[in-house]
């Protein structure tokens, strides 16, 4: 198969870019023209994707082994056009004003899809900055205080975080005398300073993207001054990049050696389940509710790595596709809630089950999925983790995941009992402004969210065929 072939999708959404913009140019006043193109785009490099996996293609490398092709990177694509689709569709009347706003979408998920593919520093560097420079602007599309302050911590954070990643992987390449993952094995037994400062930097870069404890700080505040589209992708697409490029750079450069990084994150997933749901408990605005227990969710995908084995790998790719369901339907909620306000909190929630009963009862599946309910996708995704723990004999991470999902449990509750509170008719709630692309992520959100807690088998066939790495244990 050619390399044309092969990438497809990233080719479809790289025109797809470019058409974009020309579209922008040309468009009407308060037009969607440019809106109708990405979605379009992002449709097309989603069956692309889709049909090369009926295909049941063989792992292939191209561009001397900086990118690799196999059906890990292609459930990667899969999981990042939904994120793009959504945030699309969130934003649809969003982009009369900021005609860029689908145009950056679109370039941030072309990153988050290369860095499925990444197979070398180079390539891993470029999917991050490629998925970090629009979300600097992004974040600050808001023209507000809260959005420019989202913008500015995120891009300052951001630039440091990326200088000690780039650091790191410069002591990688000077340790190991290669850019490719796939090498460093043969460095790894050399007991190197050079390639565990090296290691540790890299990890420290990645883990803030993926909002990590202690790497965490940034998230609630660029999520609370974020578009509330925009907090959706970077909520549910930057844990797609982060986690799956950390999953590939340990599982082909550094298999031969877990016991000098599986402690390590095992400890820092621990910390961040608890930390990251019990800061989410007094929380108040809903951003910053779901931004915490975003760190806490953060910390669930960790135990995927940190055990070191096809199984956790499996548990991490498949609690990907719930977690991210849920968060782009409970943000449709809160797009139709806050279309004329800033922020959203708990108060605003009051009386919503007798006022609107049908976006109650959505908005109640998807924090039960967050949970882990059981007939929701989030508790099979959780089983699957817990299974992965205990099958590595820790159970330390298996106790921390059950007392993390209890802290949830205790932060999820809060929004719900609002609900049910009865008050005074209030005329926003009554004038909502609901539109057809939001129904359609709803309806994609709890359809999937429901059915992979009562049907999961053909999305874990996928997934265990995605995560098939043989040099895991």
């Amino acid at each position: 198969m050619s390399a044309t072939t092969a990438l497809l999708p990233d080719y479809i959404i790289g025109i797809t870019i470019l058409v974009t913009m020309i579209a922008a140019m040309i468009r009407h006043e308060r037009g969607t023209l440019s809106s109708w193109v990405a979605l379009i785009g992002t449709l097309g490099g989603l069956w692309a994707t889709i049909d090369l996996w009926t295909q049941h293609i063989k792992p292939m490398v191209f561009y001397n082994q900086s990118l690799t092709v196999d059906n890990y990177s292609l459930f990667v694509n899969i999981l990042v056009l939904i994120a793009a689709g959504s945030t699309l569709l969130l934003g649809w009347t969003g982009e009369q004003e900021h005609e860029e706003f689908p145009i950056l979408v679109l370039i941030a998920a072309l990153g988050m899809m290369s860095l499925g593919m990444a197979a070398n520093l180079i390539s891993l560097f470029l999917g991050i900055e490629v998925l970090s420079l629009p979300l600097y602007v992004l974040a600050a599309s808001h023209r507000n205080a809260l959005g420019g302050e989202a913008g500015l911590k995120y891009l300052l954070l951001g630039a440091f975080s990326s200088g000690i990643l780039l650091f790191g992987l410069a002591l990688i390449y000077g340790a190991a005398g290669t850019m490719n993952f796939i090498d460093f094995a043969s460095s790894v037994n050399n007991n190197s300073p050079l390639l565990a400062a090296g290691l540790m930097l890299t990890l420290v870069g990645l883990l803030f993207k993926l909002g990590i404890v202690p790497f965490h700080m940034w998230v609630p505040d660029v999520y609370e001054g974020s578009p509330t589209p925009v907090t959706s992708f970077m909520a549910f697409g930057t844990k797609v990049g982060a986690a799956v490029i950390l999953l590939r750079l340990l599982a082909y450069g550094f298999y031969m050696s877990p016991q000098n990084w599986g402690p390590v994150l095992g400890y820092l997933a621990l910390l961040t389940m608890i930390v990251g749901n019990l800061l989410a408990l007094p929380q108040n605005d809903l951003k910053r509710l779901f931004g915490y227990s975003g760190i806490g969710h953060a910390g669930f995908l960790l135990i995927g790595v940190a055990v070191h084995n096809v199984i956790g790998a499996r548990a991490m790719l498949f609690y990907l596709l719930p977690y991210g369901l849920a968060v782009i339907g409970a943000f449709a909620i809160l797009t139709m809630m806050g279309s004329e306000k800033e922020t959203v909190t708990i108060n605003d929630l009051h009386g919503l089950v007798h006022q609107k009963p049908w976006a109650a009862a959505l908005f109640i599946v998807f924090m039960l999925s967050f949970v882990g309910i059981p007939l929701t996708g989030g508790f099979v995704g959780k089983f699957y983790l817990l299974q992965a723990a205990l099958f590595a004999h820790q159970p330390g991470l298996a106790i921390g995941l059950v007392l993390g999902t209890f802290l949830g449990l205790g932060a999820y509750l809060r929004p719900l009992q609002a609900m049910f509170r009865r008050r005074q008719t209030d005329p926003e709630m009554a004038t909502w402004n609901v539109n057809w692309a939001q129904v359609v992520v709803l309806v994609v959100a709890v359809v999937g969210t429901i059915g992979l807690g009562v049907y999961p088998t053909p999305v874990v066939h996928w997934v265990n065929q995605s995560a098939n790495f043989f040099w895991l244990h």
